[in-house]
């Protein structure tokens, strides 16, 4: 075998080595990743105000830590005698984190409390 034959062996092997990295690269890249949105664990009734004549949805949006810890909580619809009794309601609930391939992330939440005045409707 001649020398320069021998000098490409390394540079050759080099070249492999380098397609086969790229080639797993792009295999990780394809994979795509697995997405878990967060549970509900745990809820409480939102209480009718006794003072209150007003009925309605109530949806708030509720931002979750990594761990599923409620961060803040956000009014997406108001109703100004319901609300306060629905954020007190929302924050007494416990959430299981969204995971993003097994880890914790933040996100995101909606959560409607829906109020019908006592006395109104059908009685079962």
């Amino acid at each position: 075998m001649k020398t320069s034959a021998l000098r490409r062996i390394p540079l050759v092997l080099a070249s492999f080595a380098m397609a086969a990295s790229i080639c797993a690269g792009i295999a990780r890249a394809q994979t795509p990743l697995r997405y878990e949105p967060p549970t509900v664990i745990s809820t409480a009734e939102a209480l009718y105000p006794i003072n209150s004549v007003a009925s309605g949805t109530v949806v708030l949006e509720v931002h979750l830590d990594k761990s599923g810890s409620i961060d803040s909580v956000e009014v997406l619809h108001d109703i100004p005698s319901l609300t306060g009794p629905a954020i007190t309601a929302v924050k007494k609930w416990r959430f299981g984190a969204a995971k993003l391939d097994g880890h914790g992330i933040a996100s995101v939440i909606p959560v409607a409390f829906t109020f019908v005045p006592p006395n109104v409707g059908p009685r079962i």
